[in-house]
Order: structure tokens, then C-alpha cells, then sequence
């Protein structure tokens, strides 16, 4: 972080989410991750924030979780996977805990969980290579196509990985169901981990600049590509407002941090 200039890194479980089948379990491994990130944070003050997880499917303890993680200054969003164990986003057992966001004004992460399971991705590792930004595409467009922007307008939505193939399907998008989806998925906000010219400039020419938060995919990848993650954005052609929106302030605005 101190060698690239990042002065603060946002923490969260990624696709290690808390999803046990027993109530109990998936609670204490919520508040288990969640508290050890707090501890982090404290120890290293101003140089992180969390994302939280949630016990999910579990609507009762993962409501209890927001209602405890959301009184720590640490705590500047929530983080949910693209599918909770088969159960996808759009469904309507998760309407509470969207409400529960919404009335908090919160920031609501997703993050892919790896679909191994699922055939055509199966082998050569295709759940994460490709799959991942599969996942990002199907949960956004699920939380679009279940209105969910409207219905809840104060929870703020981050897409990981440039919104995955959403920038380069808008077109097919809005031929197949008109320009509501698009105006939906506009809403969203998407973290800029690519390390591809082509792939930033295609998503900032579908959703628009204001719309991009830095982003590393740390632990998840080498030196190099971390590095890459960020320096790239110095050869986009962004004006140097445009940049610092981008590396920061942005982000720095709809998290709540100075």
C-alpha cells in the first residue's frame, strides 16, 4: 500500500462468505470475520475500512449483524456474494435484509463465490478465470430485473471486475429488453479491477466514469498485478479530474470517508 501511494484499503470476505446451513454456525462465523476485521482496523487506524459479511440466508441473524456491525465507524458497507448457497439476489426472502440497507443509506458489495459446481465450468479453471465475471453480470442484472434500485434507492450497489461482460453486452442488453435494465445497471457503481485499456474504456462508455472506484482483487494476484491495477488508469484517457475521481474521491464520497 505505502509503495503505490494507497492510503486506505477497504476489507471484506470475499468469496469466503459465511453461508452454514445452521443458523448458529453461519452467525458466529459472520461475527467472527467481521470482529476480526475490526481489530484489524483499530490497529492500523485510518489505513482500512471493512465491507461485512452476512450470515445469509439466515434473514433474522444476518439483520441482527447489521444492526450490530452497523454502529462501528470501521464498518463503511456490507458484502454479499453473487448466489447465497443456490439462492440467487433477486430473490424475495432477501427484500429484508435490502430494506434494512436502504434505511441505512448503505453500500452493498458483491463479489462472485466460484461456481465449480456447474459444468461447463468445471474444468481448467473456468469458475474463476471467466466464471467469476459470469457471476458479476447475473447478480447485477438480477438486482435490476427485480427492481430493486427503485424499490430500495438509498442501498448504493458495487459491481466487482468493470461489471464483468455487462459494458460489452449493453447493446444486445436494450434490443432484448429495452432501456429500463440499462437505466438500472447505471445506478451501480463498478470497481475498476481489469488491468485492460479496453475493458475500462468500454465500461466508462457504458455506465460513465462517475460510476468507477479503484480497485486491486488483492490477496488475488501477484505484485505485478496489483501494481498493474492501479498505474493502469494512468494510460486511460481520463482528464486528471476524472483520475482523482476514480483513485479515490469518489470512493471516498459514497463510503463516507475524508
Amino acid at each position: 500500500m505505502d509503495s503505490l501511494g494507497i492510503d486506505r484499503q477497504i476489507l471484506s470476505v470475499s468469496q469466503a462468505q459465511p453461508y452454514l446451513e445452521r443458523q448458529s454456525d453461519a452467525a458466529t462465523a459472520a461475527r467472527m470475520a467481521n470482529d476480526l476485521y475490526d481489530e484489524l482496523c483499530q490497529r492500523h487506524p485510518g489505513r482500512f475500512s471493512v465491507f461485512a459479511a452476512l450470515p445469509l440466508p439466515h434473514v433474522d441473524e444476518a439483520l441482527a449483524e447489521i444492526e450490530r456491525v452497523s454502529r462501528r465507524s470501521n464498518a463503511v458497507g456490507f458484502t454479499i456474494g453473487c448466489s447465497i448457497n443456490g439462492l440467487q439476489v433477486d430473490s424475495g426472502l432477501l427484500d429484508p435484509i435490502y430494506a434494512a440497507l436502504d434505511a441505512l443509506g448503505a453500500v452493498l458489495f458483491l463479489h462472485p463465490v466460484g461456481q465449480t459446481d456447474v459444468a461447463f465450468l468445471k474444468d481448467h479453471n473456468l469458475a474463476w478465470s471467466v466464471g467469476a465475471t459470469f457471476e458479476d453480470t447475473t447478480a447485477a442484472l438480477r438486482l435490476v430485473y427485480a427492481d430493486v434500485p427503485r424499490r430500495f434507492p438509498r442501498m448504493r450497489v458495487i459491481v466487482p471486475h468493470l461489471g464483468g461482460t455487462l459494458p460489452f453486452l449493453i447493446d444486445r442488453l436494450t434490443r432484448k429488453g429495452g432501456t429500463a435494465a440499462i437505466e438500472g445497471l447505471r445506478s451501480f457503481y463498478y470497481d475498476t479491477v481489469s488491468g485492460s485499456l479496453d475493458a475500462l474504456n468500454c465500461t466508462r462508455h457504458a455506465f460513465g466514469t462517475d460510476r468507477l472506484l479503484f480497485g486491486t482483487d488483492y490477496p488475488f494476484c501477484d505484485a505485478r498485478e496489483f501494481e498493474r491495477h492501479l498505474t493502469y488508469l494512468d494510460d486511460a484517457t481520463m482528464s486528471g479530474d476524472e483520475l482523482d475521481s476514480v483513485r479515490g474521491r469518489c470512493a471516498g464520497a459514497l463510503l463516507g470517508i475524508e
